[in-house]
């Protein structure tokens, strides 16, 4: 009895040593990046839709399929990390339906997922995540135990990304099918944990000031045309909703009708699918930087 008690308390305490030491090893690099981005006016958060951003020299904290709770993780140690000079004037953060879907739902529930998603995300977060987090009652514990678990261990941190457009369109005969669930349920009513980030998202950036621009890229009519229509009614009141607030701006180039070729599937772009969004994104950064 004695054993079974003690294993499993060992086991917390060298995780928890484990977090520790990390935080001490990793952050000073990974302050340093935080304090450095305060050095220009633009700062760019996402997913993999902020790799088709052509925005060079523009420091970016993104990975693929980074959730909204990592991205606000991610922010408040920008804010955190903000000094009396900073010049940091605009946040950018790629949104897009499914950042809201029954995939991305799915992994924060912190199920197990094939793809092994959650090693890599939560691996990704290790330099931002701390102790409170763990107990967030907003948060699923499976989320919680996996994200103190990946962090712990340092297991696939990876770079962050950068701009690296890619010219590997799909065809006129293009076709896909997305799940049983993104067609048939109004899934973003479902969507607690997704919609909870994304409200932390709204009020870190009104209390650091910023303006923040909320960028959806081009769909593929694909897309469009199989998503459940209820669904996606609520996810567009929704990004308009934020936009309301003078500082939020919701650049909704979802419907935009752009060539088949400015796409790499129904939701990432080309380099001349990443021009067409330049050329709507710019003006309004040069417009919010001045």
């Amino acid at each position: 009895m004695r054993t079974l008690v003690l294993r499993p308390l060992s086991t917390v305490g060298l995780l928890l040593l484990g977090l520790l030491v990390l935080r001490v090893a990793i952050w000073p690099k990974s302050g340093k990046r935080f304090a450095e981005a305060h050095r220009g006016a633009v700062v760019l958060f996402g997913d993999s839709h902020a790799d088709d951003v052509q925005l060079e020299e523009v420091p970016r904290f993104s990975a693929s399929a980074q959730d909204l709770v990592v991205s606000w993780m991610y922010m408040r140690a920008l804010h955190e990390a903000r000094t009396e000079d900073s010049e940091l004037k605009v946040v950018v953060l790629t949104v897009w339906p499914y950042k809201f879907g029954p995939i991305a739902e799915k992994r924060l529930t912190g199920m197990w997922q094939d793809d092994h998603w959650g090693s890599s995300a939560f691996g990704a977060a290790a330099p931002v995540v701390r102790w409170s987090d763990l107990l967030r009652p907003e948060l699923p514990w499976r989320y919680r135990w996996r994200l103190f678990l990946n962090a712990a261990q340092l297991e696939r941190v990876r770079s962050l990304m950068g701009f690296a457009c890619q010219d590997n369109p799909v065809g006129p005969d293009y076709r896909v099918s997305l799940g049983t669930r993104a067609r048939s349920e109004p899934w973003f009513a479902d969507a607690t944990v997704s919609r909870w980030a994304f409200s932390k998202i709204l009020s870190l950036s009104e209390r650091a000031g910023w303006e923040l621009v909320l960028l959806e890229h081009p769909l593929h009519p694909i897309f469009q045309d199989q998503v459940h229509p209820v669904a996606m009614a609520d996810y567009t009141a929704t990004m308009e909703a934020a936009a309301e607030h003078p500082r939020v701006h919701y650049l909704a180039l979802g419907h935009d009708s752009v060539a088949p070729w400015a796409f790499r599937d129904f939701h990432h772009l080309t380099c001349e699918g990443g021009v067409h969004v330049s050329g709507h994104l710019q003006p309004l950064l040069d417009r919010l930087r001045k």
